[in-house]
């Protein structure tokens, strides 16, 4: 009984800050990708 009545006290949620940390690791995910993408091109399959 104890655990079922501290479950119900917990509560979820995003605030301000982790959503603009997601949209920032996103952001730098997505620049680096595309920063490597001329010289995977340029490399071809010799990478794998």
């Amino acid at each position: 009984m104890a655990k079922e009545s501290q479950q119900a006290e917990l509560k979820r949620g995003l605030k301000n800050r982790h959503i603009q940390l997601i949209a920032l690791g996103g952001a730098v995910g997505a620049g680096l990708f595309l920063g490597i993408a001329q010289t995977i091109n340029m490399t071809g399959h010799q990478l794998y």
